[in-house]
């Protein structure tokens, strides 16, 4: 079985698409075929052209991103994103939880087992 096409890999990289998205904004804004690019360096994250933008309006209505107009010298002028007081709460919260997930599944791995209460 190829890993890339399991459905639950699929599910797994759409859970952590946002998180991604926002950690990028967090550093510059970015405009949505710059974020397609920059996600598709790592091959976990690879995207289709204009798959972005159902996500991005998603969290611009989640008030995780805000976006802005502005003209480019090499062509249309392009909408760009950045990260809301929210957002940076929202990558807070994921990444944290994150950590403790991957924590509690090394110690499965590890044969370690929480004690029942």
């Amino acid at each position: 079985m190829n890993i890339q096409n399991d459905s639950w890999t699929t599910q797994l990289k759409k859970g952590v698409f946002e998180l991604a998205i926002l950690l990028l904004v967090r550093k510059k804004a970015m405009y949505g075929y710059e974020l397609t690019s920059q996600l598709n360096q790592y091959s976990l994250f690879t995207l289709a052209d204009g798959s972005i933008y159902p996500i991005l309006k998603r969290m611009g209505k989640n008030n995780w991103v805000t976006s802005y107009w502005q003209e480019s010298e090499n062509g249309p002028r392009r909408k760009y994103y950045q990260i809301t007081e929210e957002g940076e709460k929202i990558v807070q919260q994921r990444l944290n939880y994150h950590k403790k997930l991957y924590e509690a599944l090394e110690s499965l791995k590890e044969g370690k087992y929480a004690e029942s209460e």
